[in-house]
């Protein structure tokens, strides 16, 4: 039920001419990759090129990592279910000329676990500014915040029909990858408060226009990820970009011992079947 709300929600939006994370839309409206069995080899690109959303300028991403966080309507959405069991999962994005926007996406993205509902919250409802004022308060040297996006930690938001915060949406935090070479933040604007310049870890090292990574034995569950840009000098550029995603599952093989034993046990429940036929 949940999947097919957000899908709704997204062809709404598309057919309005709203970009997903942008401010207009001012809601988490995710594409939804699809839900597969995790004991099943499968892949969702879209038409070949990458399953198409988009965001506002080139940094939204890379923004979320420094120590006044960042507006989520600054990157685009993406989701999947995993059932059945666990599989190593390959998420792959790459900036692309779309229908939600231009070339030049730089991508950068977190993927976080997420069950609750969250096609409504936003950064800016009553109840997002108090859960982040408190997490800001709770963090040393956290004195202001842009917005509820953490993209290299765990963080809450919520709805405007949840003014009180008491039941946000928790994007928990799984694992992130970005394109090119490491982005060194500011020491103004480091996530240690330090006043120290800060190396933000998990770039892939080839400025190639792709951002990937393998989530090897993802447990069954529901997930999200964030994606936007690395360029954290262009924030005063709007521009909407596209982005086109793939996502890979791969069934991860059964250890050899476990077949073994497995297989072992099975011939022992024979041989005593065919004892106790004997008697």
């Amino acid at each position: 039920m949940r999947q097919r709300l957000i899908m709704f929600i997204a062809a709404i939006a598309a057919l309005a001419g709203v970009v997903p994370g942008q401010e207009s839309s001012a809601h988490i409206v995710p594409v939804d990759f699809g839900s597969f069995d995790g004991s099943v080899g499968a892949t969702n690109n879209g038409t070949g090129t990458g399953v198409n959303a988009g965001t506002s300028g080139n940094y939204g991403w890379i923004d979320g990592a420094d120590g006044d966080w960042a507006d989520s309507h600054k990157v685009g959405y993406y989701t999947f279910s995993l059932t059945g069991q666990a599989a190593d999962v390959t998420l792959s994005f790459r900036g692309k000329n779309n229908a939600f926007g231009g070339t030049g996406l730089t991508p950068g993205f977190t993927l976080y676990s997420a069950e609750a509902e969250y096609a409504g919250d936003h950064d800016f409802s009553v109840g997002s500014v108090l859960l982040r004022t408190a997490d800001c308060a709770a963090t040393p040297g956290c004195t202001t915040t842009e917005g509820s996006f953490q993209s290299l930690a765990t963080f809450r938001i919520t709805n405007d029909a949840d003014p009180t915060g008491t039941s946000p949406s928790v994007f928990t935090y799984v694992g992130h990858a970005y394109d090119g070479n490491n982005v060194t933040l500011p020491g103004a604007n480091s996530p240690l408060y330090d006043n120290n310049p800060y190396l933000v870890s998990g770039a892939d090292g080839v400025a190639d226009g792709v951002a990937s990574r393998t989530f090897q034995n993802l447990a069954p569950g529901e997930y999200i990820a964030f994606v936007g840009g690395v360029n954290y000098n262009s924030q005063a550029i709007q521009a909407a970009r596209g982005i086109g995603g793939t996502l890979t599952i791969t069934p991860v093989p059964v250890p050899a011992a476990v077949w073994l034993f497995g297989s072992g046990l099975a011939g022992l429940v024979g041989v005593m079947r065919r004892r106790q036929s004997a008697v």
